[in-house]
């Protein structure tokens, strides 16, 4: 996704600024289009053919193992996650990323700080994965004018996710890749499958 997508402003860039002899071979402009892909940006009009919005968006077909992966590295809720909102504190000292999240102990608001990875050799953890996500999503956060993390395409135009829309879309994908449980029986609800691993792993290192 962060390849696609990173190719896609890449093959952007080249096309802005040589059109007639942009480094991008034929293929490469006959499956972007980016004529097309130049528009949209520049004007945030809708984009209604997915190959061409693949090369600067996330899609619904990203979400299912992005939000997987999200489970796995913060332990947050499925709610607590599809809720993440864009705004937070990047501190580049001391290698943190802040956001500020509904309390829903004591309710308010509560700051969340993760900290981030030192170098490309350690492993991705749940703020390196925010700002990520964060990255990708903001074209069409800026399209949508959403404040939200979560901001895709679709055939309607950039913008988030119901969260009704969201299991439909983690089923397919566990039942595509054949995700089952101990029992052999499918990974349902996967979200809460995930984040039960977690707290188990997290009491085990204690």
């Amino acid at each position: 996704m962060r390849d696609r997508i990173d190719r896609g402003d890449s093959l952007l860039a080249a096309y802005r600024a040589d059109p007639p002899s942009s480094a991008c071979t034929d293929v490469e402009i006959e499956s972007l289009d980016l004529h097309v892909l130049d528009l949209f940006d520049r004007t945030d009009s809708p984009a209604k053919r997915a190959d061409v919005a693949r090369g600067l968006f996330l899609t619904r077909e990203d979400l299912a193992p992005l939000l997987v992966l999200g489970t796995g590295l913060s332990g947050l809720r499925p709610s607590e996650l599809l809720n993440l909102p864009a705004s937070h504190q990047h501190d580049t000292v001391r290698g943190t990323v802040t956001i500020r999240v509904p309390d829903r102990r004591h309710g308010g608001h509560a700051n969340l700080r993760w900290e981030l990875r030192a170098s490309d050799d350690q492993p991705l953890g749940p703020g390196d994965l925010y700002l990520m996500v964060h990255r990708l999503t903001e074209r069409a956060r800026r399209a949508s004018g959403s404040d939200r993390l979560w901001c895709l395409w679709s055939l309607t135009g950039p913008g988030t996710m119901p969260p009704r829309s969201v299991a439909p879309l983690l089923k397919a994908w566990a039942h595509r890749h054949r995700l089952s449980d101990d029992a052999g029986l499918p990974l349902e609800p996967i979200l809460l499958q995930v984040r039960r691993a977690y707290a188990s792993l997290l009491a085990s290192s204690v």
